[in-house]
């Protein structure tokens, strides 16, 4: 009888262990690049009214080359990113696809010294000289985010070519006895076609318009590389004058900075999945592509 009852209950607790493992299983898993818009997307985030995901597992990489690799590599089951870096990757890469439906909305604008209200204005009055039509055709600004349409990427997400005509913009050395005479810049030069490194110089969208600010104003330009988490926070310390890292513009970022005016209002965040995934192939929504990330 014991026996009898031992094997019952083995059985009932098999039975229970296999149906907790069906119900629950593992926690989806997306990877984002850490420290952006995506990141704060599945976690949750108030500023930018966010709820997140308590169901999904967020995995952070330096880059979204590297999400890719480790999705392909079966690390992961789906990367959020930046909806321009997003077709950059697609673009490289014959195993995954982008599900283009904005997933956020957001506005990329640069992050000022609190302390240097001159400075946000001298930026705004750049901003408006690189919005400004030329002679009624594109503007400047529109010419240069144009040079980086066809940037080809390694699988890494490292730029590999596509961008032979472009020079790059060269880091003077900071000289902390004439800080009146440089504009000094923090970045994160991983996120092309905003930022990245092209040999020992810096190239993308930011790094041009920073070139330009400089010259506008008359100055010397230093960038300074560092972690993206880094890059609002070390505004104001140590020289710092002024972040420009494709930043949307959040509250908890406005206790750091002020931000200048707008330059860039096409960013959203996107999904990319595995070339032969279909599970998002019938959405037109963005609530019908949540809605199945919510039950994963």
């Amino acid at each position: 009888m014991k026996k009898f009852i031992k094997a019952i209950f083995a059985g009932i607790l098999a039975s229970v262990c296999l149906f907790a493992f069906t119900a629950c299983g593992p926690k989806c898993k997306i990877g984002v690049q850490q420290g952006t818009t995506g990141e704060l997307y599945v976690n949750g985030n108030a500023d930018m009214m966010l709820p997140g995901f308590e169901n999904i597992e967020c995995k952070a990489f330096n880059n979204g080359g590297l999400a890719v690799q480790a999705m392909l590599n079966g690390q992961i089951d789906y990367v959020i990113i930046d909806n321009e870096p997003a077709k950059q990757l697609v673009a490289q890469n014959s195993e995954i696809k982008m599900i283009d439906i904005a997933l956020t909305t957001e506005q990329y604008a640069y992050g000022v010294d609190k302390t240097q209200t001159t400075l946000l204005q001298q930026v705004n009055n750049a901003i408006a000289a690189l919005k400004a039509p030329i002679l009624g055709g594109p503007s400047l600004l529109d010419a240069i985010m144009a040079k980086y349409d066809n940037l080809q990427y390694d699988e890494d997400g490292n730029v590999i070519g596509g961008d032979e005509l472009i020079a790059g913009v060269e880091s003077a050395q900071k000289d902390t006895s004439n800080p009146n005479g440089q504009l000094v810049v923090a970045t994160n030069a991983a996120f092309a076609p905003f930022e990245y490194k092209k040999g020992n110089k810096f190239a993308g969208i930011d790094m041009e318009v920073a070139q330009f600010i400089a010259t506008f104003l008359g100055l010397e330009l230093v960038i300074e590389d560092m972690d993206f988490d880094a890059v609002v926070t070390s505004v104001g310390k140590n020289g710092v004058d002024i972040a420009m890292a494709g930043l949307s513009v959040t509250e908890t970022r406005k206790q750091s900075v002020n931000f200048s005016d707008v330059y860039f209002e096409g960013a959203y965040q996107v999904l990319i999945v595995k070339k032969d995934n279909t599970e998002f192939d019938n959405c037109t929504t963005k609530a019908q592509i949540e809605d199945i990330l919510k039950n994963k």
